[in-house]
């Protein structure tokens, strides 16, 4: 009983002196303040982007950050058979993004990925809007990294 207690003690001290505290806790997202978020590559997969990405603009504040976001996609072929047709390719697409401040300094950058393995067939409309369908699922879980990262690292910077 005495050895439980002990290892009981152990273990709260170890958790509770670990230093973790919630990056997030007591954060206003309102004060989070962005200028002007600037894309380039593909145009379908800027498109996309533009259009989910859920980062709220302010024009007119003072102090605030400049967003440059640069995607592009890549495909890969990953299996052949014996003829040497493709039969499984990879797709990848990359995100990467810079935070800018109002002195034109680069305070963060990071970059994300996300790649999805499709079936390739003979049949080419088929293949192109399965091709299609993914990139989109990818672009959405990406656009869910990205709003993290770009808040957590404005976040960071703030702190």
């Amino acid at each position: 009983m005495k050895r439980m207690n002990h290892i009981s003690l152990i273990m709260l001290l170890l958790l509770t002196s670990c230093g973790f505290s919630p990056m997030l806790k007591d954060v206003n997202l309102g004060d989070l303040k962005i200028k002007k978020i600037e894309y380039s590559g593909p145009s379908n997969l800027v498109y996309s982007l533009r259009s989910n990405l859920n980062i709220p603009i302010n024009k007119v504040a003072k102090d605030a950050y400049n967003i440059n976001i640069k995607i592009q996609e890549g495909t890969l072929s990953v299996t052949k058979d014996k003829a040497g047709v493709t039969t499984r390719e990879e797709i990848t697409i990359g995100i990467s993004f810079k935070i800018i401040d109002s002195n034109n300094n680069v305070v963060g950058s990071e970059s994300l990925n996300g790649s999805k393995t499709v079936r390739v067939t003979n049949d080419i409309s088929t293949d192109a809007e399965i091709k299609r369908i993914e990139k989109e699922n990818i672009i959405t879980n990406l656009i869910q990294q990205l709003t993290f990262a770009i808040r957590a690292k404005i976040i960071s910077i703030k702190k």
